[in-house]
Formats: structure tokens, sequence, C-alpha cells
């Protein structure tokens, strides 16, 4: 029955059209090139790593999602090999008469020197795709078709980064955005906007001072959902158009009272989901939609009667407001969504002034005042609450970098580090053989400097140690934890003591498809996560089967998601809704929700974030 429910929803709401356009375009994420790549019909792992020639390890390694399979829709990135400058050079001294050649100077951007020379970013980019166009080195040679010059308007180049930017989101798979800085924003308003500090920022980034914040960059922002592929318009991402309202007074906000629904009523709720943007499925709220009906199944063999109405808002406000003027919603007794804070917050002020409840399944809300609404993602500013005990000052803390580090993991552990003491080592892989040899040459006498692969002096200590791993890459992160697990096997077998100790990790690194999990234990990792499950939990398990027999398909993150927004929300229609969730927690699966009432804006937050530590003899504790 769900499923028919289900496929019959999803056809109505995508009747406009299934099929989706080939897309391709370049970008730059993090240095490395990538194409962006919106996956068709009869797409396969094997016939992309030939026509890009890149191995099937390659994709996995740049998409961990891809493990689970291709969906037509979905995009991907692409990892492409770099031209060289020499080659680009040689290319432009072909081309003299096509191109003019321009010498980047400090604080260009791609978009200033476009604006300049009224040229496409798009071209410019293309023409200069040896140059990552979100870190232009100073000195560099930039190609600029004179055809094209004086013949671009600047509207049309903010909708082109903007189109580059919205490119390089839709691939985006760690908890940042990319945000293109409009002309009068500073560092603190693009840091107010995304509930983030000036310091974490330009951490973030990699910038050493507020004026490498530029108009027309393409920066990281921290994310607002929980891992989404958002994909917006320009026109959706400008601060033009932007319809946040202002706060409303406390006074407004105090009137909403909520009304338990008798045991013989059944629930309307009505389901505001992106599932498609454009032509553009929404896999991910797909998924969440999926889990929210098992969780409505499960409730009516219990007694609970319920009936959805699911609504497809894409990201457009005028969707939604289509939908508020019919007064549809007015006579419903649960509203889940919108999940872009954007559009959340008229249908909350509407639902508000009728005490219907209102719940933000996956925004961290930072503009929203509202008495009626539940965020059930946890904030971010009690993220560290639950492990503040591992940064005392009286513990040796020792922070391990390589060649790439995570740049927002790191802005949080400078935070939290503050003033305390704290050692760095940066570790450099060296292949066995090469340590082989340097073990040979000191056996024989020779004075040889230790291999910066060898963790073991980091262990020599009484002290208990808390390890941080800033690395940014998961082969670097495996190796450094199979490093220090080595290491304190090593300093064991010839009966040296080793330091207690633990490593606290990036949640990342559950996203991880091809890191030694064992690891984890051996190395007692802690780390905080807004969501946990664990298959060998007896609920877990019996969900994973209900939604595999109903939808055929492994279920996500978002899955587990919309299931708990079920059992928690239409069970509490019925029961403790009247006093607001207040001083409860729900564990509908395995993670917990508790929600407390946020004194500025009014919005019952969920204040768990889950704790989880692996221990070396292979049990896992949650808090």
């Amino acid at each position: 029955m769900i499923k028919r429910i289900g496929i019959t929803a999803l056809a109505l709401i995508l009747s406009s059209g299934a099929l989706f356009a080939q897309n391709e375009q370049i970008v730059y994420i993090d240095g490395v090139k990538y194409t962006v790549y919106t996956v068709v019909k009869g797409d396969t792992l094997y016939s992309l790593s030939k026509r890009y020639d890149v191995t099937i390890d390659q994709l996995t390694a740049a998409n961990p999602a891809l493990n689970d399979g291709l969906k037509a829709g979905q995009n991907i990135k692409i990892p492409l090999k770099n031209s060289s400058e020499k080659a680009s050079k040689k290319s432009a001294k072909r081309n003299k008469k096509l191109f003019r050649n321009y010498i980047v100077r400090k604080g260009d951007t791609m978009y200033s020197i476009a604006k300049v020379y009224g040229v496409s970013v798009a071209t410019l980019i293309a023409d200069n795709s040896h140059i990552d166009p979100a870190n232009l080195p100073v000195g560099a040679n930039i190609s600029i078709r004179r055809s094209e010059i004086g013949t671009v308007t600047e509207q049309s180049n903010k909708e082109q980064i903007e189109g580059h930017k919205n490119a390089m989101n839709s691939v985006a798979t760690d908890s940042y955005n990319y945000h293109v800085v409009h002309s009068g924003q500073s560092a603190s308003s693009i840091a107010q906007k995304f509930g983030t500090t000036v310091k974490s920022l330009l951490a973030l980034n990699g910038f050493s001072s507020e004026a490498d914040i530029r108009e027309g960059l393409i920066i990281k922002v921290p994310k607002s959902t929980v891992v989404t592929t958002e994909t917006t318009t320009a026109e959706q991402t400008t601060p033009e158009s932007s319809t946040v309202e202002q706060p409303q007074d406390k006074e407004v906000a105090d009137k909403c009272f909520f009304r338990a629904l008798k045991p013989t009523e059944r629930a309307n709720v009505a389901l505001m989901l992106p599932m498609a943007i454009g032509e553009r499925r929404q896999q991910n709220f797909m998924d969440f939609y999926q889990g929210f009906l098992l969780g409505t199944d499960h409730l009516r063999l219990l007694g609970y009667q319920s009936h959805i109405h699911l609504y497809n808002t894409a990201h457009e406000s005028e969707k939604v407001a289509q939908i508020m003027e019919s007064g549809e919603l007015d006579g419903m007794h649960l509203i889940v969504g919108p999940v872009y804070e954007d559009t959340l917050i008229p249908v909350a002020r509407q639902a508000e002034k009728r005490s219907i409840p209102v719940v933000s399944p996956l925004a961290n809300l930072t503009q929203t005042t509202a008495s009626n609404l539940f965020q059930m993602s946890p904030r971010p500013d009690s993220k560290y609450e639950k492990v503040k005990g591992l940064f005392e000052e009286n513990k040796r803390i020792v922070v391990i970098t390589s060649e790439t580090v995570d740049k927002e993991f790191e802005a949080e552990m400078t935070e939290q580090l503050g003033l305390r003491p704290y050692t760095t080592h940066k570790y450099i892989y060296e292949h066995p053989s090469v340590i082989e040899k340097r073990e040979k040459a000191r056996a024989e006498g020779s004075v040889v400097e230790p291999s910066p692969s060898d963790l073991s002096p980091l262990l020599e200590s009484a002290e208990q140690t808390l390890f941080i791993i800033l690395a940014g890459t998961e082969v670097e992160v495996d190796r450094i934890l199979a490093a220090l697990a080595s290491a304190n096997i090593s300093l064991k077998s010839r009966s040296i003591k080793a330091a207690p100790y633990r490593v606290f990790g990036n949640n990342k690194w559950n996203r991880y498809r091809n890191i030694d999990r064992a690891l984890f234990f051996s190395n007692n990792v802690i780390m905080l996560s807004t969501y946990h499950t664990d298959r060998s939990v007896e609920r877990v398990r019996k969900f994973g089967a209900d939604y595999i027999k109903a939808f055929g398909a492994m279920p996500s993150l978002y899955a587990y998601r919309g299931y708990d927004a079920a059992m928690i929300f239409i069970r509490s229609l019925y029961s403790n809704i009247e006093n607001g969730l207040a001083n409860e927690v729900f564990t509908p699966l395995q993670t917990p929700y508790s929600f407390v009432v946020d004194d500025k804006s009014g919005v019952r937050v969920n204040s768990q974030w889950v704790k989880i530590e692996y221990n070396n003899n292979f049990t896992i504790t949650t808090e």
C-alpha cells in the first residue's frame, strides 16, 4: 500500500516531465578540477569512466553516494586532469590575435576582470581552465577573448557566477555550501547571515583577513540543512529577492496554544517538500517522504489515523504563496516543512495565527521567530556541550595535520581549543619500503631522522592524550588512524608504556565508504553527529527491513528523519502537543530528540547532538 501511494504521488508531482537534460559544467572545488555532470538514464559507472578517462574508484571517491548506485537526475563531480600552465601559455602564444593577455593583480577575481572588460565570466573561465577561478594567483596570465570585449552586461555576469556557484552546490557533500559575495556584503554580514562567526568564516576559506572577501568571489559558508543536494536559481539566492521577514515581537509569539486531537479524530498533515526543482527530481526528499509514510503506517497499526497532503514546494516562494492563498493549510493539524528557511517563514507565520504546529525537519533556523515551530536539527552552538571535558586545560592535546586540511573542522577546533596549549605534528606518508630502508640505515649506525609517518614519539608519554586529526581526505584519515594504532601496538610489544589516548573525530568520517571502521575502535574515536543509527539495534533493523520491503531500496539519512518526524509529531497531536513537547525525550529509532524553547526566537529547538564513542573492546556507546 505504501509503495503504491508513494509512486502515485510522485508521478503526479513530476508529471511535467521525467527526462532530464544532460548538463556539464567545469568547476574547481578545493583546488581540484571537476566536471559537474547530470546523470541520465542508461549511464553506468563504467561508461562514465570511459567517457571521461577516469577510473571507477576515482568516481566513487569523489562521490561517496555512488556506492548506492547511479540515479537519473543526480549531479556528480568527475575529476579532470589539469592542463598545465605551460600548455596554456603555448596556446595563448599561438592565438595572440584572438586573445588579449591580462596579468592578475592582488584583489582580482574572475568576476572583477569580466566586469572591467565586459566579457562573459563563463567564457573567461573556459578560456583559462588551467586556473582555479576561486583562487587567482597574483602574476598569472589570463587570456581575454578580444571578440567578446564589451559585449556582455554586468547582470548577465551576475547570473553566470551564480550559475557556477549553483553547480558547485549541487555536488557539495561536506557540511558547507558556496556563496557568491555580493556588492556591499562584508565578512561580518555574511557570517551573520549563515549563523557563524567572522573568525570561523575566514578559517573555513583559508583567508588571513576580512579584506580577502571581495565582490564576485565564491566562498564557503556553513550549510543550513543536513547533507542536502539543494539546487537553486540565481534569483532565489540574491539578497534582493529574499522573502525573510523581520522578527515578530514576543507578545504575539506568546499567544500560540496547541489543542490535542480526540482519539476519534483523523489528523490532517501537510508535507511541504521540494520533491522536484524544475525538472530535477530531489531523491533525498523522496526518501524523506517514504520514511514519513512508513511512520504513518506504523502509527495506523497503533490506532493513530492520519491523512497526508503532499505539496511540491521546489524552492520557490511563489509556489509556497499559492499553497497558502488556497486556504488548504488552514485545515491542517500539523505542517512539516518547507525545508528551506526563506520559504518556511511565511508558512510558520500564517500557521502560528491558527495555533498549528509546524516542523522544520532539516534546517538550522537563524532568522525565524515563531512559537509554533519545532526544529528537529540540533543547533550548531550546542554541538560541543557533550564533549567539553575533552578539551580540558590539564589534558595533553596533539593536533595532527597532513598535506590537505579540512578547513571547516580546523575552524571548529580552533574555536574549541581557544588559548589552551597544544602541540602539532604534520603527518607525511612514506611507503613501507622507504621506512624499511630508513630503519636499516639506523641499524647500521647511520644518523637518520625519524619517519614523519611514524607516530610512536607522539605516544611516548604517560599523560592522557587527545588527538585531533585535521586531515581533509579519506585516504589521509585512514593512514593516520592506522599509523596511530600501529604505533600503539609497537610500543606495547617493546614493553614501552604508551599514552592512554582518544581521537576526537570529524563527523564527516561517517560518510567515508572505504575507511577501515575497525580503526575507530582501536583508536577510541569519539565524534558528534546530528543523527546516528546502528543496524544491530532491533528497532533500526526492523525499520530497514520494512523500508526495503515497501520501497525496494536501503533507507538513507533522509528516510530515517522522515520516519522520526511522523512518529514524534503525529503521535504527539493526540497527547503532549498541548505542552509543546516540553521536558520529554523522544527516541523513535536510535537518535534522541528533546525540544527546548529558544528565549530569543520562541522556536522549540532540538538540543540533542549524538555523542558516539567507539571503544577498543569493539562496543559503541552513544549519549
